[in-house]
């Protein structure tokens, strides 16, 4: 993120703004239940309100805040529930993406998927998870431009952003990289036999193996905070709002 040494951003977009507190969220900087006011953020980042409002939006769009009239917003939880169902639809949109992609693949388009794909199985043999991931995102992009349906390939833009952030905080786990290399692999074989049927069950494996990945590493990272803070889960309860309304119930 582009912020400078007196912590305001150096450009002042509701996209800065939007990955910024995304940002702060998923780190849980921000975490669930946290109240976001336009005045304060506007005021941390020396930004106006309209852009904090946009941005807010925006978060609002992506399932992880709401907002709250005259308020600002209040965040929500990015639990394990949230992020089985974001990859569950993100894997029913790429499948239908692809499929409509395939008829309309030129061949200057399959030739750079090629090369995309070679570049991955490089960068996954030499475990350069940033750089993979960045290939990994102009193979689909390129892909999904070809579908011809601008209404699926916004919604897959849409959890995008959201899903960079989670794996820049849990990362890969073993093996991960030659996975998505070897997937991408089938993939292209898809391609070149024209098998659409194929195309849209890898694309439902592969967005499968991805959720279960960055479950268990969320799972993995949630035993290890509650291991060195034991107060850690009634603390997130409490924030939630959850061990309130238990009280409220009984």
């Amino acid at each position: 993120m582009n912020v400078t040494s007196d912590g305001s951003i150096k450009q002042t977009t509701y996209e800065a703004l939007t990955d910024l507190l995304r940002e702060e969220i998923v780190s849980g900087k921000l975490p669930a239940g946290s109240r976001i006011t336009v005045a304060d953020v506007a005021s941390r980042y020396n930004v106006s309100q309209m852009p904090v409002r946009e941005a807010l939006q925006r978060l609002q769009g992506e399932g992880i805040v709401i907002l709250l009239p005259h308020k600002g917003a209040r965040v929500l939880s990015l639990d394990a529930h949230f992020v089985n169902n974001m990859y569950d639809l993100r894997g029913a949109i790429e499948s239908l993406l692809a499929r409509l992609a395939l008829p309309n693949l030129t061949n200057a388009a399959m030739a750079r998927l090629e090369e995309l794909w070679q570049q991955i199985d490089q960068a996954a043999q030499d475990g350069d998870e940033k750089l993979l991931l960045a290939l990994n995102g102009e193979f689909h992009r390129l892909l999904y431009r070809h579908a011809d349906n601008p209404l699926a390939l916004e919604i897959y833009n849409h959890y995008s952003s959201l899903m960079g952030t989670l794996r820049q905080k849990y990362g890969e786990g073993p093996g991960r990289l030659a996975e998505i290399s070897a997937g991408l692999a089938e993939t292209l074989l898809a391609l070149r036999a024209q098998d659409a049927e194929q195309l849209s069950r890898l694309s439902l494996d592969i967005c499968d193996r991805a959720k279960k990945d960055i479950l268990n590493l969320m799972e993995q990272d949630h035993k290890i905070q509650a291991e060195n803070n034991p107060d850690l889960t009634t603390l997130r309860l409490l924030k939630s709002g959850t061990v309130e309304s238990k009280k409220t119930d009984e």
